[in-house]
């Protein structure tokens, strides 16, 4: 049974001296003394920090889907590899996520937080000077294996700042960066890769070009809430679990003078905090002998109880849910871009969405085979399409608002009713997506698909907070390659084919298709420009 304070918040007022001078007379629960402290400044500062981190962690693992295809020829990428490049930063967080909760409660919530996101920014500016697949495949890994500290622990920083009952709806309105890191990603993507420069450095081994520079705008973020930080305090709540209460006292303390410009030291007269059932026991556990074998029995005592009767049916639920969750939105996340742009790029609309994909498939892979058997190669295109930019920034808006719709409907309806309706209606709407017309997701009507995707990824957060329990799960996912035949170059780059075998040029989808003298209009062929091997 939860310990009651003596005395109610209400009676520790500024001014108010009749207070009993006996410490002990002084208790009071943990939501007490924040309700105590307030909003202020310093709580904004806290909020705006978390925002900007949960902003760098999305560009950090999403943000490669808009890289990737801008530097498959620099790279030399396949397909393969372009979807190994995609999912192994996933890989990352999942073998990394259950060291990092350990360090976090053991070590503290600030402290790994700007740890972790520096070592970040430094995989991630690395990567961008990658000359193969394999130095950006370890890289992206190791970004992974750092990014996964944030991911998860700045929840439970941002949330220790709140009480319990407000804690839901602050990370939710919190999560709002999520949605603004879809925007950035795809407006300084879109920005940058507008420009077609590159600079030879002498004595290396790679050039520089626009999608390098991306790597820098994209770890921008991770840089400034690292640095943010730095001026923030580390959570009272986490000092209060390692029963170091007089360095979480002078947290308390500075977070009531700070929100409260005009309030003095004599004003923040709580003296003590209820202590939380376990919590010296824990203390005394993190201070005992050091060692390999001490941090893996530790490790191991604090993921036992996960697995206990009274938990492991609340824990089995939440691991389902948010799999189910991020396996749908990561992959839909990163594959939108592709199925939009093979969708839009088809001439027919009295067809499914899927039957249009697999139309699609046929003529690339015919193609291909055409290619092959008249010894013509294809040169690589590393041209993004800007439809790509548009969508990814409408997602991104789109996730926006319906956090925002979100974090209103659960100080309404609670967080079991909008996760439930959440599921539900995704559900509904991937169901539903087989049986569409083509006519129905052209863009503008094309906002109805974009939504449901929006839906299915902004229920992540709230689901997170069903038992306040964070469990880092992330899984990977890849993309095909995007070729921009909106290029205006492209005509003319084929008439100059002109000595392309005449029965290749007359059967070939997309000399058809783009050549002046075309007679016909075909389905979208994601397939390069090809021309004879020399």
């Amino acid at each position: 049974m939860e310990p009651v304070s003596i005395y109610t918040v209400d009676t520790c007022k500024p001014g108010v001296t009749s207070v009993p001078n006996d410490s002990k007379a002084k208790s009071y629960t943990f939501d007490e003394v924040i309700d105590f402290i307030g909003f202020g400044r310093t709580t904004v500062h806290i909020f705006l920090a978390s925002s900007i981190v949960m902003m760098a962690v999305l560009n950090e693992t999403m943000g490669i889907s808009i890289v990737i295809p801008a530097a498959q020829c620099d790279l030399n990428l396949s397909s393969t590899d372009k979807g190994i490049l995609t999912g192994v930063s996933f890989a990352g967080i999942i073998v990394s996520s259950h060291f990092w909760g350990y360090i976090a409660d053991t070590k503290g919530r600030r402290s790994t937080l700007i740890v972790s996101l520096l070592l970040t920014a430094t995989c991630a500016l690395v990567s961008g000077f990658s000359i193969n697949f394999t130095m950006m495949a370890v890289m992206r890994f190791l970004v992974g294996v750092f990014v996964s500290a944030p991911s998860a622990t700045i929840f439970a920083y941002l949330g220790e700042f709140f009480k319990t009952t407000k804690r839901t709806i602050v990370i939710t309105y919190a999560s709002v960066a999520v949605g603004l890191s879809g925007v950035f990603t795809a407006t300084t993507g879109w920005y940058v890769l507008s420009f077609d420069w590159e600079v030879l450095l002498p004595g290396v081994a790679f050039t520089l070009r626009p999608w390098r520079l991306l790597f820098i705008v994209y770890t921008l973020p991770t840089l400034i809430g690292a640095c943010w930080l730095i001026f923030l305090p580390e959570s009272p709540k986490f000092y209060l679990s390692r029963d170091r209460q007089s360095e979480a006292f002078a947290i308390l303390q500075r977070l009531y003078l700070e929100n409260h410009p005009n309030a003095t030291v004599d004003d923040f007269c709580i003296k003590h905090i209820v202590p939380e059932a376990g919590q010296k026991i824990r203390s005394k556990d993190s201070r005992s002998a050091a060692g390999c074998w001490h941090v893996a029995r530790s490790m191991w005592n604090q993921t036992v109880p996960l697995f206990q009767k009274s938990n492991v049916v609340n824990f089995t639920i939440c691991c389902v849910v948010q799999f189910g969750l991020f396996v749908v939105s990561a992959g839909m996340g990163l594959w939108f871009p592709d199925i939009v742009n093979r969708i839009t790029t088809s001439n027919t609309t009295d067809t499914t969405v899927c039957d249009a994909l697999s139309t699609t498939l046929i003529y690339s892979n015919a193609t291909e085979d055409r290619l092959e058997s008249t010894s013509i190669s294809p040169v690589c295109n590393d041209n993004v399409n800007e439809r790509v930019f548009i969508y990814a920034m409408t997602l991104g808006g789109l996730y926006t608002v319906l956090y925002l719709v979100m974090s209103a409907l659960m100080q309404k309806l609670g967080r079991k009713s909008v996760v439930g309706f959440n599921l539900f209606f995704s559900g509904f709407s991937g169901i539903i997506l087989h049986m569409l017309g083509l006519e129905l997701l052209q863009v503008p009507n094309g906002s109805s698909y974009r939504c449901s995707v929006s839906i299915l990824r902004s229920g992540g957060s709230q689901c997170a907070e069903i038992d306040d329990q964070f469990t880092n799960t992330a899984f990977a996912g890849t993309i095909t390659e995007r070729y921009d035949w909106s290029d205006t170059t492209l005509p003319r780059q084929l008439d100059d084919c002109s000595n392309l075998m005449p029965e290749v040029r007359s059967s070939s989808p997309f000399y058809t298709k783009f050549a002046p003298h075309r007679v016909q209009e075909m389905p979208g062929v994601s397939h390069p420009m090809a021309v004879r091997k020399e």
